[in-house]
């Protein structure tokens, strides 16, 4: 099983689809020995809860669940899900699967539908038995995801101590991919020019141009953004009696030795005759390396980039990645404007938000005369239509305050009670309805609290 083909994500700082607030009730939680109030801070739901494992699949295997859970950081796993970059909403309907338990069974994630209030669940099943389509490995067997145990590893994989300033990754990040493997200490073998393995996907000129060689070989290896450090240490974890191990790329295969430096880099389907010759051994019999096991982490990626700062990290993340270093302050609530620019008629006026209530620059008389111009028949525009379309979802309201009532229904979606308290303390009317008529009070039932 194989997830599906597309770049990872880097887990953002905002929006989040785990708030700083989430992030420290959950912590609290965690920390006083509480593990399912730590969960359910984390709005992760456990099916089935323990009692069932110990009906149904006897108490060896129930503890052996439970010992999982009591080390999960629940808001770590929900940081590192696959979200939307813009919305912070998790990529729906997915099934993570975490660690293997026993007999081909996994504890597995898995995201809420499309749409929906954005509430995870924990579940076992055999893995042969998850939905192929919608099953996503990229969390498979990386600890350092969500188990308190193990979260040190991804010091490890990102490279140790000083990973930010290491030659690989710098290399490898300004696209000189074949010097980047060298200067991590890799033999790297190009046999795609070699007549036995074809010359598919290659530019042709490549054979006899070094430079566009080069930029040939390059473009090959520029998809992996490989985890150096880690990949000796992957490569031994992963390989059989072959001592072999590949990565499968777009259109290439890496196939390294384990634990050791050589690496060959090859089209995706060359002849088996070559395959044999090379390497003793057919590719297919070799296993296969996840890409999650070889890439770098996501979050790597972010900090070289300068997509992220060390302060956008999750706390459990930063304490990881930069021991020693003060702890930073928890980013504040997402703040929604309270002075928003609408289009009345032919003019723009300021609508704004003042201690619950939606005040528009206009007079009494002012909008009695509009009022009964609506009750003959008449269009509702501009600040009159902002202020009755908030509490009335059958009034089209202007485009900006559209656009901040998706805003703050988005919040009830994600569960990101904090900021809309907040929100509510600047001003916000909250009585808003979205598009179906849910008030805010609908949309935050799945939480178990109010605003």
């Amino acid at each position: 099983m194989h997830p599906p083909v597309h770049p990872p994500v880097p887990p953002s700082a905002h929006p989040s689809s785990a708030p700083p607030g989430m992030i420290e009730l959950a912590t609290e939680h965690r920390f006083a020995g509480d593990w399912p109030g730590a969960f359910e801070a984390a709005y992760v739901t456990v099916a089935p809860t323990v009692d069932d494992l110990h009906r149904h699949y006897g108490s060896r295997f129930a503890k052996t669940v439970e010992a999982e859970l009591r080390h999960m950081i629940p808001d770590l796993l929900r940081w590192h899900l696959p979200r939307h970059p813009d919305t912070g909403v998790l990529v729906p309907d997915m099934c993570y699967p975490l660690t293997l338990l026993r007999d081909d069974y996994v504890l597995f994630a898995r995201t809420p539908m499309a749409h929906q209030p954005q509430r995870v669940t924990l579940g076992i099943d055999a893995l042969d038995r998850l939905a192929r389509p919608r099953t996503d490995l990229r969390l498979f067997q990386l600890r350092d995801r969500w188990d308190a145990r193990r979260t040190g590893e991804l010091l490890t994989r990102c490279g140790g101590p000083g990973f930010l300033a290491s030659r690989p990754l710098l290399l490898d990040e300004s696209g000189r991919h074949a010097e980047a493997w060298a200067a991590a200490g890799f033999d790297l073998r190009v046999l795609l020019f070699d007549e036995r393995w074809g010359r598919a996907r290659t530019d042709p000129a490549a054979w006899t141009d070094p430079s566009r060689r080069a930029r040939a070989v390059d473009q090959s290896l520029a998809w992996l953004r490989p985890a150096f450090a880690f990949l000796p240490e992957a490569t031994r974890r992963a390989a059989d009696a072959t001592g072999l191990v590949r990565i499968d790329l777009r259109g290439r295969r890496l196939v390294l030795e384990a634990g050791g430096p050589r690496a060959w880099l090859l089209n995706g389907a060359p002849a088996a005759r070559a395959e044999t010759e090379e390497f003793g051994v057919e590719l297919s019999r070799v296993p296969s390396m996840p890409l999650a096991h070889a890439r770098r982490p996501p979050e790597l990626t972010a900090l070289l980039r300068g997509e992220l700062g060390p302060g956008d990290l999750h706390p459990v993340t930063f304490e990881t990645l930069f021991p020693g270093l003060p702890a930073p302050h928890p980013s504040p609530p997402v703040r929604l404007p309270t002075d928003i620019r609408v289009r009345c008629g032919t003019a723009t006026h300021t609508v704004q938000m003042r201690e619950g209530r939606i005040v528009i620059p206009h007079t009494d008389e002012e909008v009695r005369r509009e009022r009964a111009l609506i009750a003959l028949g008449g269009a509702r525009i501009g600040c009159l239509a902002a202020q009755d379309g908030w509490r009335d979802s059958t009034i089209r309201m202007p485009r900006a305050m559209r656009r901040l009532r998706d805003e703050v229904m988005l919040l009830a979606q994600r569960g990101d009670v904090w900021a809309l308290r907040a929100a509510v303390e600047s001003g916000l009317d909250r009585h808003a309805r979205d598009a179906q008529g849910r008030t805010l009070r609908d949309r935050l039932a799945w939480t178990g609290t109010s605003i």
